[in-house]
């Protein structure tokens, strides 16, 4: 391999190392419940999936500023927690039904610097 190629190789298997760990989707087991960090710019996991039914988010700041978690489908919102200081969890409880939700951090410009994620609810 020519010094080129093996460079345009090494670049383009970075990039799919790259993406791949960022698709990380984060599979809810048998205990029904997920716990969502969320800090300056970052909502993690970004990408939860579960069975439709009873959920509990337990939700941690671990920033330096306020944040909170609302969870929205078809830009209507399904239930959201008070933003929390620095340190602070709360968390809520709710029934899933099949779809798709939107999760962001809607304190300040929080949602459209990062702060945000998917729920996959299956049947």
């Amino acid at each position: 391999m020519t010094g080129l190629r093996a460079t345009k190789f090494a670049l383009l298997l970075a990039a799919v190392v790259l993406v791949t760990a960022c698709s990380h989707t984060e599979v809810v087991g048998s205990n029904r419940t997920v716990q969502i960090q969320l800090s300056e710019y970052r909502l993690q996991p970004q990408s939860i999936k579960v069975s439709r039914g009873l959920l509990t988010i337990i939700v941690h700041n671990h920033g330096l500023l306020d944040h909170n978690l609302a969870l929205y489908q078809n830009g209507e919102t399904v239930d959201s927690i008070n933003p929390l200081g620095p340190g602070e969890t709360s968390q809520m409880t709710l029934f899933l039904s099949p779809g798709t939700y939107s999760m962001a951090s809607t304190v300040l410009s929080d949602q459209s610097l990062g702060a945000s994620g998917t729920l996959r609810v299956t049947k």
